[in-house]
């Protein structure tokens, strides 16, 4: 171990082992709050400019005892800044954790792991490996294999990386597997396209960027003129909103501000003047529109269509849309062969041939089919043939939503709708 690494080693009492925490001192530095015989509770410094709480886990087998376990991470739990647990809970939460043995039972240990959870807002992060980290090392029917070590982290953590990765290393000088979560990837990211935001269509200022594109003369056919209008569009919009239009969060942040300094003057003076009520009046009406255009951004994300329009703008959203984010992700996938790759590069090529070779031109028997001429009639093939009418059209377009459909070209139903 190099000279840069520092580690620090509390023995669990009773058990079997003890705790290790490892980091790189040039990279991190870690203060440790509190331990005990089941776990270390201590605040990651990474490059001096994120923070994280950190608590490493070996919970103990009796149930009484784990109880203050829940308690110690109860106390130290924050949702001010990402949070981390992980390590041996000693507790299985399902009958797929478990293969051999006695069979699973709902027990009181798990009901109240589960409790504990739910009630600080912790979730569990996926893994790549073996599904069991640990197992009795016996063979034939006496073998057992269980998935007691796990890593939960709070909803900060969640929003705060979408590349989180937990992974089961193998079982090599113990019983356990160790496990291993990446809180920093160093995957460069990819290129985005551009999205229509539904709330530039809430400036009416956007309309005239529209309406300035729209009006251009486009070479081809409609088809073309139409996909021309949309990107050129687009384009036009994007760049309209980075020079034209604040930050969301600092706007809000700065009416707030002003808002309060308003108000203190009313509180000191005990009256304000005719054009200080307008001010006011006029900075929350601001306020107002810049919140509800904070929760139209994070529901566009979330795509919650079940909720509620009058939802506010809430922790919720903000979880939801990273969620979705996060659950996009293909992290791992098996190839024809039946071999699992991990790299990016490999899971484009299999998905790739995969499709390539659904798709392919296939020769189809259709003996015993009916004729086509049997089964409809002249009037359904009118019907079937005849050009769609502009107010059909607008007809289903009027009835859609608007944040569905997405293209390729980042246009939506909001777009069509608005414009």
């Amino acid at each position: 171990m190099g000279e840069d690494w520092k580690h620090v080693m509390v023995p669990s009492v009773g058990l079997s082992g003890g705790i290790i925490v490892l980091w790189n001192s040039g990279f991190a530095d870690f203060s440790l709050i509190n331990s005990t015989s089941q776990c270390i509770i201590g605040d990651l410094s990474i490059n001096g400019k994120e923070k994280w709480r950190v608590a490493s886990i070996y919970g103990s087998k009796d149930l009484i005892k784990r109880r203050e376990l829940w308690e110690v991470l109860e106390m130290y739990s924050v949702v001010e800044y990402p949070m981390v647990i992980g390590g041996d809970f000693n507790c299985l939460t399902s009958m797929e954790d478990k293969r051999g043995g006695r069979m699973f039972h709902f027990s009181q240990g798990l009901k109240e792991m589960e409790a504990f959870i739910t009630n600080n807002d912790y979730h569990e992060v996926g893994f790549l490996g073996p599904r069991f980290t640990w197992c009795n090392n016996k063979i034939g029917g006496a073998r057992i294999l269980e998935r007691l070590d796990r890593c939960f982290l709070n909803s900060k953590a969640m929003n705060f990386s979408t590349n989180l990765v937990l992974r089961h290393l193998a079982r090599i000088s113990s019983d356990h597997s160790p496990i291993l979560l990446h809180m920093i990837s160093n995957v460069a990211p990819l290129k985005r396209s551009l999205k229509f935001e539904d709330i530039w269509a809430s400036y009416q200022a956007s309309f005239y960027v529209i309406k300035k594109e729209w009006n251009k003369n486009y070479s081809g056919n409609p088809s073309q003129i139409l996909n021309s209008k949309f990107r050129r569009s687009l384009k036009s919009l994007f760049y309209w909103s980075k020079a034209k239009l604040r930050d969301l969060n600092l706007l809000k942040d700065c009416l707030m501000e002003e808002i309060n300094k308003i108000q203190i003057l009313e509180s000191d003076k005990g009256w304000l003047t005719d054009e200080e009520c307008w001010v006011l009046k006029a900075k929350t009406d601001e306020l107002n529109s810049t919140l509800a255009r904070l929760n139209g951004w994070w529901k566009q994300r979330a795509k919650s269509k079940w909720l509620a329009d009058g939802d506010g703008n809430t922790r919720f959203y903000h979880s939801f849309a990273n969620g979705r984010r996060s659950s996009n992700r293909i992290i791992k996938i098996k190839n024809e062969e039946g071999t699992v790759v991990e790299d990016s590069n490999q899971i484009e090529e299999v998905i790739w041939h995969f499709f390539k070779s659904k798709w392919k031109k296939r020769i189809c028997n259709t003996d015993g089919w009916p004729k086509p001429g049997m089964v409809l009639s002249n009037e359904d093939k009118g019907m079937l043939s005849r050009d769609f009418s502009v107010e059909e059209i607008e007809a289903v377009i009027h009835h859609l939503g608007r944040n569905i459909a997405l293209g390729s070209d980042g246009i939506n139903y909001t777009f069509i709708k608005s414009y």
